[in-house]
């Protein structure tokens, strides 16, 4: 059995990864995440990805950020024209709502 590792404070380090099992239903604010570029002069495609709304998704684990905050190993789906894709990825806890 090996030693508890412990931070500069002299704490115990808390677990990095926490899974989720199962996994939780989530929504995931788009366009928080990915906020526009102001002033932006684009024009609208009908088959351009669809990223200006929250999308239900699945959370399967927690990782602790090196500055403290919470990130979500969340899949969801993202819309463009009548297709979609499923996408994994780290998002900011504060991007992501239980459903």
């Amino acid at each position: 059995m090996g030693l508890q590792k412990i931070g500069h404070g002299g704490q115990p380090l808390p677990t990095v990864f926490r899974r989720v099992h199962p996994p939780l239903a989530v929504l995931v604010d788009l366009p928080a995440m990915f906020p526009r570029e102001p002033h932006c002069a684009g024009r609208y495609h009908p088959n351009g990805l669809q990223m200006d709304s929250v999308v239900e998704g699945r959370l399967t684990c927690w990782g602790l950020g090196e500055q403290g905050g919470w990130w979500g190993l969340v899949s969801y789906s993202v819309q463009f024209g009548s297709d979609k894709q499923t996408v994994t990825h780290w998002a900011p806890a504060w991007v992501l709502r239980l459903k």
